[in-house]
């Protein structure tokens, strides 16, 4: 995977927002519940996720529906839907952390590698291959598939990671994450790894 580079901006420092822009079946469901009993002032949660690239055949549209209608209802809640991309990554120069209690076993996450690159705190699971995607910047629960202790744990570590957001520590080390991250996943690295993997494709076959 590669990603455009993405220029960072100050985030704004009157809240803190949340943000989760991927698909409503890696963890959302969860992410609503910890953010529902976490209750906090002054922080929100921004949702971008939605079925309709999916088509009217997607079979569990209804499903999602009421998901995203609990979204709508909760407060400190911004339901944002489906946004194409250019505007995802926008929105993610203004958003602080990444929340993503992932319960599905990722092979790489973009949504992780472009809010990594714009600044964002990562707070996920380790299922899939989401650890060598965000290490060493994510902060990472262990996952498990007791969804109560799932939850628990990620509400521990997502309010731990709110409350330290500003200090200088997380600062650096979110400085760091970008500079590192635009580097290693932007298409002016990736493009020339992929053509050496063809050239050598080609000597192989000669």
């Amino acid at each position: 995977n590669a990603i455009e580079k993405i220029n960072f901006e100050e985030k704004p420092k009157d809240k803190i927002s949340l943000i989760y822009h991927t698909t409503p079946w890696r963890g959302l469901v969860h992410l609503l519940k910890v953010f529902q009993n976490l209750n906090l002032e002054n922080v929100e949660l921004n949702v971008c996720s939605s079925t309709d690239i999916y088509g009217e055949k997607f079979g569990k549209i209804q499903k999602y529906e009421n998901l995203f209608n609990e979204c709508k209802k909760t407060k400190n809640v911004n339901y944002l839907g489906y946004i194409e991309n250019k505007k995802v990554i926008e929105l993610l120069k203004k958003m602080h952390i990444f929340t993503h209690p992932s319960i599905w076993p990722e092979t790489s996450c973009v949504a992780a590698i472009e809010a990594m690159a714009a600044g964002c705190e990562v707070v996920s699971t380790n299922l899939g291959a989401l650890y060598e995607t965000c290490s060493p910047f994510a902060t990472f629960i262990n996952f498990d598939r007791n969804f109560d202790n799932l939850e628990k744990r990620y509400s521990k570590i997502l309010s731990s990671s709110i409350k330290n957001y500003w200090s200088d520590e997380n600062q650096n080390k979110l400085k760091l994450q970008r500079e590192t991250i635009n580097a290693t996943y932007s298409w002016e690295t990736r493009s020339v790894e992929w053509k050496n993997f063809f050239d050598e494709t080609r000597e192989l076959k000669a």
